[in-house]
């Protein structure tokens, strides 16, 4: 499942939720504001993953650098897609 049909969905379930109904502009502000949390969220779990990395191969800094740009990509690779929805 793709990032737009993610955030649609969950715009979905939040209305089912609150026995709402949204007109199309409001279902397109959720959804943005949907995928600018994911991408927060991402952003985040970048980082935190990069600490780890860094902390769990201290000893081997070539393999912690490895593993930092690894992550490091996959955001961006990731956040790429989630921008490409706008």
């Amino acid at each position: 499942m793709d990032f737009r049909t993610r955030a649609e969905k969950a715009v979905q379930d939040c209305c089912e939720a609150l026995s709402a109904t949204l007109t199309d502009e409001q279902r397109s502000v959720v959804s943005k504001i949907i995928e600018k949390a994911i991408i927060e969220a991402i952003r985040e779990a970048a980082v935190h993953s990069t600490r780890a990395a860094t902390r769990c191969c201290s000893e081997d800094m070539d393999m912690a650098h490895k593993i930092s740009r690894e992550i490091e990509n996959t955001k961006e690779s990731l956040i790429a897609n989630l921008s490409g929805l706008r």
